[in-house]
C-alpha cells in the first residue's frame, strides 16, 4: 500500500505541473446570468427568426449543429443522446491524489463517427469522490466490448494511476497498464452509497 501511495503521489504532482487541477472548494461550476444593478437578472431578447422567417442561428453555437461530426455543418448521424437510468453516473477522472478518492468531471454523450462515446472538457468542472475499500469495481477488457473483470480496491487504483498518466504524459519509465487491460479515457460508471461514497465503478470501453 505505501508503494501506491507514492506512485499516486508522484502523478498527483505531475499532473498540477501538467495544468490537471481540480476544482476548489469554492464551487466553481456555478455560472449563470449576471445580476444589474438593482440585484435583478436581465437577459437580452433574442430573436426567434430572421425576417425571411428563417430560424436565428444559436449564438451559443454560432449556428452550427452540436452533434457536428466532421465540421462540415451538417451534423452527425448518432440520434437521440443515450439517458442513464436513475441513480446511474458517468464521470471522466481526471486527478487521484491517493488510492482513498479522485476528482471527476460529469462525463457527457458526444457524437462521433463511432456512435455515441462519453467524455468531458479539459476544464469541465470537478468535484471529489471517496472511493473505499469495499468498493465493487470492474475494469474493461483490452480485448473488446461488453467484457469486464472484478479487481480488488489497490488493483483498481493502481489502473486509474496509470492510465491517468498515460492521458497526462507521464516519464516513459512510468509503470503502465498491463494486459488484460487497457485505458479508454478514464470514463467510468458509478453509483453512490448512502454517505455519497462510490458503491460501484466500472470503466467504459471504447475505441
Amino acid at each position: 500500500m505505501t508503494s501506491t501511495r507514492r506512485a499516486l503521489g508522484a502523478l498527483a504532482l505531475l499532473a498540477a505541473l501538467s495544468g490537471v487541477t481540480a476544482c476548489g472548494p469554492d464551487g466553481s461550476e456555478a455560472a449563470g446570468a449576471t445580476g444589474g444593478p438593482g440585484g435583478g437578472t436581465t437577459a437580452p431578447a433574442t430573436p426567434s427568426a430572421t425576417a425571411s422567417g428563417t430560424p436565428a442561428a444559436d449564438p451559443a453555437t454560432d449556428g452550427e449543429p452540436t452533434d457536428d461530426v466532421n465540421g462540415d455543418g451538417k451534423g452527425g448521424d448518432c440520434g437521440n443522446p443515450p439517458t442513464l437510468p436513475a441513480g446511474i453516473q458517468k464521470v471522466k477522472i481526471t486527478l487521484m491524489r491517493d488510492a482513498g478518492g479522485f476528482e471527476a468531471a460529469e462525463a457527457t454523450p458526444h457524437c462521433t463517427p463511432n456512435d455515441w462515446i462519453y467524455g468531458a472538457e479539459k476544464d469541465a468542472p470537478t468535484k471529489h469522490y471517496v472511493l473505499p475499500t469495499s468498493v465493487t469495481a470492474d475494469l474493461a477488457l483490452a480485448d473488446g466490448p461488453g467484457r469486464w473483470k472484478r479487481v480488488n480496491h489497490e488493483q483498481l487504483a493502481l489502473h486509474v494511476d496509470r492510465c491517468l498518466a498515460r492521458e497526462i504524459g507521464a516519464p516513459d519509465d512510468y509503470p503502465k497498464v498491463e494486459a488484460p487491460f487497457g485505458c479508454f479515457g478514464n470514463v467510468y460508471e458509478i453509483t453512490l452509497g448512502t454517505q455519497g461514497e462510490v458503491k460501484t465503478i466500472k470503466e467504459i470501453w471504447s475505441v
